[in-house]
């Protein structure tokens, strides 16, 4: 996320304006507190749902931050952007189906954020709509925390739908490829090899390009469909 979260802070900044500054890093603290904690708890009440009670008995089916947040990883998430939660721990074994069960569990993080995304962008939608602060400082502030807000969450659904190692993606497709793949075998013989070269590219920010570029078009689709009750 530090490329997304860096873009959003060095635009604030580039305002000139302090109210900017403030609100980027009031988004930058609300991805660790409220947008990754809920992407962690969708996990964990998934699994639930499938009749895996890890979750619940490990005190993660919680939408309480400091069940979700890890420490050394919510401190560099707020200073560089780039941070991890704490894994919701799952036994696909306790799922009801477990091919399926998994690839719900997986799917239902990233989708927490794509639809939180979309509910903040109906949020700074109503809000440039309040004729009674039209204009006003008040107005642009609370519209800019929400955009600022919805990019991070759209960008974070985005980057977890990746089918690779390391996100939610891979265990949905892992779902879709038969038993005794060759592709899976093969990951899991490389698994530690991908992840070096996956960190890599996130922090060399080649991998953010592709991310940046759909996370932008998922925003002006969400933006358009905020829009339409308003005549937009």
């Amino acid at each position: 996320l530090w490329k997304c979260v860096y873009f959003m802070l060095l635009r604030a900044l580039r305002t000139g304006e302090p109210m900017y500054i403030v609100i980027a890093i009031l988004a930058a603290a609300f991805l660790v507190f409220c947008v990754i904690p809920l992407h962690e708890f969708a996990h964990a009440w998934a699994a639930d749902r499938q009749g895996d009670d890890t979750p619940r008995n490990s005190g993660r089916l919680t939408l309480s931050p400091m069940a979700h947040v890890d420490p050394i990883g919510g401190v560099l998430i707020a200073l560089i952007g780039f941070g991890w939660g704490k894994p919701t721990p799952v036994n696909p074994r306790n799922f009801r189906n477990q091919r399926w069960g998994e690839v719900l569990v997986a799917a239902a993080g990233p989708a927490s954020n794509l639809l939180l995304g979309w509910l903040f962008l109906f949020i700074e939608a109503v809000v440039m709509h309040i004729s009674a602060i039209q204009g006003s400082i008040l107005q642009m502030s609370i519209a800019t925390f929400f955009e600022y807000a919805a990019t991070i969450s759209i960008f974070l659904g985005v980057l977890n739908l990746l089918p690779i190692p390391m996100f939610d993606g891979w265990h949905i497709l892992e779902g879709f490829l038969p038993n005794g793949s060759k592709a899976k075998e093969w990951v899991w013989r490389n698994q530690r090899t991908l992840y070096i070269v996956i960190i890599i590219l996130l922090f060399t920010g080649i991998l953010s390009y592709p991310v940046s570029a759909l996370s932008e078009f998922v925003i002006r689709f969400f933006a358009w469909l905020s829009a339409l009750p308003f005549g937009g």
